[in-house]
């Protein structure tokens, strides 16, 4: 029996994986291969009350895979560091527990966040 042994291209990879969460941040009513929006953050445990005193669009545009902020117990002045911010979503949640005396960054791979380019 042969075997043969493909190699993945992980520069591919990261192109398509940054082009589909590119087209997610500026087209999120368009249908996807996985749930994005208000929906699936309400489903995952987001509170809708919360989810109204942040920006539409970064609820839009969200795709994220699970509700962790209230495991982290965030405390006013605190700094935050949102790895793979996305939609920024967290980021904006983040920054209403913090306050005004904290910091919220937030860091992802595609230069879109909330369908809006990068400065």
């Amino acid at each position: 029996m042969t075997m043969s042994t493909r190699r993945l291209d992980t520069t591919d990879l990261e192109t398509r994986v940054k082009s589909m969460y590119e087209q997610v941040a500026t087209e999120p009513h368009q249908g996807f291969h996985f749930e994005t929006g208000r929906g699936l953050a309400e489903r995952l445990g987001y509170p809708p009350a919360d989810l109204d005193r942040i920006p539409a669009t970064a609820i839009d545009s969200f795709a994220g895979v699970g509700y962790f902020l209230d495991l982290a117990t965030l405390a006013a002045g605190e700094t935050v560091l949102d790895l793979g911010s996305g939609s920024g979503m967290d980021s904006f949640l983040a920054a209403l527990a913090v306050g005004q005396a904290g910091t919220v960054i937030g860091v992802d791979m595609t230069p879109l966040s909330s369908g809006k380019p990068a400065p």
